[in-house]
């Protein structure tokens, strides 16, 4: 899903760094998965073993919607992270979340007020974190999970947002220093 970031660049945008997933936050949801197909299993075997054959065959459907939630569950985590895209621009970050409900990030970088770094317990065991954005004006913020490079994201916004903010003031003394010649002549 890069093409996605490649795709919404304007003109002289140029890709500072871009998200990398992590594919090992998928253990998580595989083990999770694994833990609701045993608990039909158990189910089928320990409730519906004595029940006669009417019994075996409700025991049967049971352990078939466990197994189906545990499936859906593991594709959705899997289509999440093949869906996921972001990426720091020398003016924006730009991405996409989201498999039901696709959520898109279009943040000029002198709105951004805060970058931080959250990291579970099972993340620093499998190298991920999730990465949050605040920008002006929106309470909520954005987040995108399960990412490797989450360090190197931050500061690569931090330094674009710092450089956003020289490039200002630069141009604002320009302005300053044009206008003082002009009142001089």
């Amino acid at each position: 899903m890069s093409k996605y970031v490649e795709s919404n660049l304007i003109r002289d945008e140029k890709i500072v760094l871009k998200a990398k997933i992590n594919p090992l936050a998928l253990l998580k949801d595989f083990v999770i998965c694994a833990a609701i197909m045993a608990i039909g299993i158990v189910v089928k075997v320990m409730a519906f073993s004595n029940a006669g054959e009417s019994g075996e065959q409700i025991g049967t459907y049971v352990m078939l919607a466990f197994i189906a939630v545990a499936v859906i569950k593991f594709l959705i985590a899997v289509l999440y992270i093949a869906m996921t895209a972001m990426a720091v621009t020398n003016r924006r970050v730009v991405g996409k979340v989201g498999v039901l409900k696709v959520d898109s990030l279009d943040l000029q970088i002198d709105k951004v007020d805060n970058v931080s770094i959250k990291t579970p317990f099972v993340g620093r065991i499998l190298r991920y974190s999730t990465l949050e954005i605040k920008s002006t004006g929106s309470a909520s913020g954005w987040k995108i999970r399960y990412i490797s490079n989450g360090p190197q994201l931050k500061n690569a916004i931090t330094e674009a947002v710092e450089q956003h903010a020289a490039d200002a003031r630069r141009a604002q003394a320009a302005e300053i220093a044009m206008a003082m010649n002009r009142g001089r002549n």
